[in-house]
């Protein structure tokens, strides 16, 4: 089957998807764009991310293009609620890569920025690609409270309802999602739940597991951590929406009931984190128990999220959370929020707990009572293990390729 995939950029794990369904024997080809394009507004290479990798290529630019200028006036009534983008210029473009390619089947990999314009070429009658779209959060999701998500301005809103008619298959990457494309209009028959994977190989996940208490001692003489010290991880990139400043909040009353506890704050440095998380540890007079790590990468992820006793995910608004899948991943549980996607999961496995999101004490109690009781949390790693088998990226990709449909004769 050949198979087109629309911006697989929008998620920096999709690669490894792409190179999974091109060994299972399908031919996966991309179009993708990248601004300031040295070729030019177009330009077509035999690869995507690696020379080799045999993903035929379609780039383009979008501020370039001579048939800008045919689009124009449209595009500047859309551009507003598109996010500055060009609606009908982006549907011109999408249209000449499915002409060029010829799929069986294209994928958008969110439900936006590239879902939307392929969803009305398809209700114009331009397009009659099979075509399925996986929304991720960020493409439907409005959570002003977390900047995170689309701003549903009367037009936006309009946009994104009208798309979710025309793909035949819709894949939200949790059931927050879907409840969120039912609440828009989808039709259920087309929404098929499909999470995202994990793109770390299950050996060396394994292999992770097998040295968990020689990395957690390792870590712990790294940054000044006591061996019998309760230790809680975060990580992500550390924006707003992550919720660190209600951890921040609680972590006073955790230390209270647990004295040597430490946390180690995994992710980039962000400017946010500067203003709004350390002047609270700093005015409740924890900050020396919290260990920034500055930004993590391949084993070393999952090297940290082994080395904790807890994986704390107290995010206020996101479509998953992939950090407790790859915490679960090494045998670590997670205390999470219903704002995250996740939540279905941790309650499903029993692979930690689930609390309200921005209740700071309800935060703080249940990280105090998993901490009281090492049998809860060696019972939730059970759990949490058994839950990311769910995200293993065979199985995935197993879930997907029974959404592709049949191949053209």
């Amino acid at each position: 089957m050949k198979i087109l995939y629309l911006h697989p950029k929008s998620w920096g794990g999709e690669y490894a998807m792409l190179l999974r369904l091109r060994d299972l024997g399908h031919e996966v080809c991309v179009f993708e764009e990248q601004r300031d394009l040295p070729q030019g507004a177009r330009w077509f290479s035999d690869h995507f991310l690696n020379p080799g990798d045999g993903i035929a290529t379609f780039w383009y630019d979008p501020r370039r293009g001579a048939e800008k200028l045919a689009t124009w006036a449209l595009d500047r009534l859309f551009r507003r609620a598109f996010e500055g983008r060009n609606l009908v210029h982006r549907m011109w473009v999408i249209r000449a890569a499915l002409q060029h390619f010829g799929p069986d089947v294209a994928i958008c990999s969110d439900g936006f920025t590239y879902a939307i314009p392929a969803s009305f070429l398809k209700r114009l009658g331009l397009a009659h690609t099979r075509l399925i779209v996986g929304y991720i959060g960020g493409d439907i999701l409005d959570c002003p409270r977390a900047a995170y998500g689309k701003r549903r301005t009367w037009l936006t809103d309009r946009l994104i309802k009208a798309s979710l008619a025309a793909p035949e298959v819709l894949r939200p990457v949790s059931p927050l999602l879907e409840r969120i494309l039912l609440r828009d209009g989808a039709q259920k028959a087309r929404i098929h739940v499909c999470p995202s994977h994990l793109v770390v190989p299950r050996e060396a996940l394994l292999d992770v597991c097998s040295r968990r208490k020689a990395i957690s001692a390792g870590l712990r003489e790294r940054h000044g951590i006591a061996a019998e010290a309760p230790l809680v991880v975060t990580l992500s990139l550390n924006q707003q929406g992550k919720g660190l400043h209600l951890l921040a909040r609680a972590w006073r009353k955790v230390v209270d009931a647990h004295p040597q506890a430490r946390w180690l704050l995994c992710g980039p440095h962000n400017p946010w984190t500067e203003s709004e998380v350390w002047p609270v540890l700093d005015a409740a007079g924890v900050r020396a128990t919290v260990s920034a790590t500055g930004r993590l990468a391949g084993i070393a992820v999952f090297e940290y999220f082994a080395a904790a006793d807890l994986h704390v995910n107290p995010s206020l608004c996101e479509g998953l959370n992939m950090a407790t899948v790859e915490a679960a991943a090494v045998g670590t549980p997670t205390i999470t929020s219903d704002g995250a996607g996740i939540a279905d999961w941790v309650q499903r496995y029993g692979a930690g707990a689930v609390v309200a999101a921005g209740e700071i004490e309800a935060l703080a109690d249940a990280i105090i009572r998993a901490l009281d009781d090492r049998a809860t949390l060696a019972r939730w790693a059970q759990g949490a293990q058994t839950m990311a088998e769910e995200f293993a990226l065979e199985r995935i990709a197993g879930q997907l390729q029974q959404l592709l449909g049949p191949a053209r004769p």
